[in-house]
């Protein structure tokens, strides 16, 4: 029973604290909500004020020199007049515009306080500019007010002051339309404050505005909070501890502020401890006997099941878990069984994977012989051919041998343009035998580019189009000119011409029309390799040859094995 009661007093406690937190986060994520309402309503006057110290009338008197003309009080009054046809917020008790001696050019006349301060409030928006500032004053009408002060600059040259804006806003928008809405429990406050700790508006109406609040200790105790970023905190308000939360607006220099008595939360919280306890005591109970009642069935399962998997460990794959039960340590057994199959069906399937891949192992040992042995053929055929002073079957046999070469034993699937243009070379050497020399070759090449990258094989099947189409077409012989060049700094063009009698690409819809397979593989290689950006671009002129562009981005053999 020990246990048991510890688990319940723990549980309480446990209980107790998150309680705290909770309460702490809820109300934190209120003040959040409220400052954003606050925010949004407080736009309202803020897009006014930006109204005003924007209006071309304004700026035009406030920038004038002393002896250049002017608009007139009057002009300037219309002016307001029609800005406050579009722009005139519900709360607005005055609207005042000054230059920057404090002299007035402007004023709607409602409520105002007197000279004394607004210098102190010209001090404040001085400190906080450029963005706007929020101040408490007592107005002459003995009215809670709010006066929102922006500095206006030369719109011209936004670094030359020219005067003062004030909104004066009535309290009523604060206390009673915003604040009041939000009841945080009985006993707690909402309260609006300046950076310097003095009350701007509260949610009740025994709290004095334009003072500190109880004598700035709780002031104090949210400034030390800040310094370590704690935004919900208990302390002393009055006398009294209190959940307290705040959220510091830096721009507007305002810190709005929630307080909530702890003999609040702990009469919340008293009513359902009670409730609380019986429940966890029920559990409690509940789940000892669960326990009792759960310990022999799973027990035994369990125990066969860790002597099983020992026997797995051990490399005993023939037994099986003997368990027909229909509850989750049966199915558990049925699994167990399943996969212990599954691995003896996978080590007897690897048993004949290895004895097909010692046989597939000695297949290739096996076809690596037919290409040594071909290149054995050619190479005695060409010293045949150099013995007997056939020249150009000598050169034919060795370009075809290099080509084999190339193709069949070098397996990379891209190589340098040099090599490339080297298998090009043989592959020329061979079709010159066949068409008896009725075609020239010419290169164009840039040596800063001979190292760089390209899918093998793609220039062999556009340079035969250009022999076939241009030796078997024309009587005369065909000129083939092979250019290499960087387009910039990322991409090649390889370009194939000949002179050969070319045809009329409207009639072409694809690339391959020229040579089928051959020309259609080289373009869709390129485009999947590298994107539909690049690939194979055909120009052709019906009697003046065939131009094929290969552009393909820019990589060197250097920077692809790194």
């Amino acid at each position: 029973m020990i246990p048991i009661i510890f688990i319940g007093f723990y549980s309480y406690t446990i209980y107790s604290k998150s309680i705290n937190n909770k309460l702490s986060k809820s109300t934190f994520q209120a003040l959040t909500l409220l400052n954003r309402t606050m925010l949004s309503e407080l736009n309202n006057y803020q897009y006014l004020a930006g109204s005003v110290s924007t209006n071309p009338i304004i700026q035009e008197r406030l920038s004038a020199a002393p002896n250049e003309p002017a608009p007139s009080n009057a002009t300037i009054n219309h002016a307001m007049d029609n800005l406050y046809r579009t722009i005139y917020p519900g709360y607005v008790q005055n609207v005042r515009v000054t230059d920057f001696k404090n002299e007035p050019i402007y004023e709607l006349g409602y409520d105002g306080i007197p000279n004394p301060k607004y210098e102190e409030i010209m001090k404040q928006v001085d400190l906080n500019a450029p963005y706007d500032s929020l101040n408490y004053v007592k107005s002459y009408r003995a009215s809670n007010t709010i006066v929102l002060g922006r500095k206006i600059f030369d719109q011209n040259d936004i670094g030359v002051p020219l005067g003062y804006v004030f909104v004066f806003i009535g309290g009523e928008l604060f206390s009673k339309v915003i604040l009041s809405s939000v009841d945080l429990g009985t006993g707690s406050n909402l309260l609006i404050m300046n950076r310097e700790g003095i009350v701007m508006s509260s949610n009740q109406k025994s709290t004095t505005l334009g003072e500190a609040y109880d004598k700035g200790q709780l002031f104090k105790q949210i400034k030390e909070q800040e310094a370590q970023k704690n935004h919900s905190f208990q302390g002393l308000v009055n006398g009294e501890m209190h959940q307290i939360s705040y959220i510091n607006n830096n721009q507007l220099g305002w810190y709005m502020i929630s307080t909530v008595p702890f003999s609040y939360i702990n009469s919340e919280t008293s009513k359902i401890t009670t409730g609380l306890l019986i429940v966890v005591s029920i559990i409690v109970v509940l789940c000892i006997l669960i326990i009792i009642i759960l310990y022999k069935s799973i027990l035994k399962p369990i125990k066969q099941i860790i002597v099983f998997c020992n026997q797995i460990f051990y490399g005993n794959l023939s037994n099986r878990i003997e368990d027909n039960s229909n509850d989750e340590m049966g199915v558990l057994a049925n699994r167990i069984n399943s996969m212990v199959s599954r691995i003896e069906q996978l080590i007897e399937d690897q048993q004949k994977d290895q004895k097909r891949q010692r046989s597939l192992e000695l297949q290739m040992l096996q076809s690596q012989i037919n290409p040594h042995f071909l290149f054995n053929t050619l190479n005695s055929l060409r010293w045949l051919a150099i013995i007997n002073q056939v020249p150009v079957l000598s050169d034919g046999i060795s370009s075809l041998a290099e080509l084999l070469r190339s193709t069949i034993i070098d397996q990379d699937e891209e190589i340098t343009i040099k090599q490339e243009l080297n298998n090009l070379d043989n592959y020329f050497a061979i079709q010159k035998i066949r068409y008896a020399d009725r075609f020239d070759v010419e290169y164009d090449l840039d040596e800063s580019v001979l190292l760089s990258l390209i899918p093998k094989l793609i220039l062999q099947p556009i340079a035969e189009n250009a022999i076939i189409h241009g030796v078997t077409d024309i009587g005369g012989k065909v000129l083939i000119r092979i250019k290499v060049y960087a387009k910039n700094e990322y991409t090649l063009v390889i370009e194939i011409i000949d002179n050969g009698k070319g045809f009329d690409t409207k009639k072409s819809e694809k690339a391959d029309t020229l040579s089928g397979i051959g020309i259609s593989n080289v373009a869709d290689r390129i485009k999947l390799q590298y994107g539909e950006s690049y690939g194979l671009f055909i120009t052709s002129l019906v009697g003046q040859g065939t131009c094929c562009r290969l552009i393909i981005p820019k990589q060197t053999y250097e920077e692809d094995k790194g």
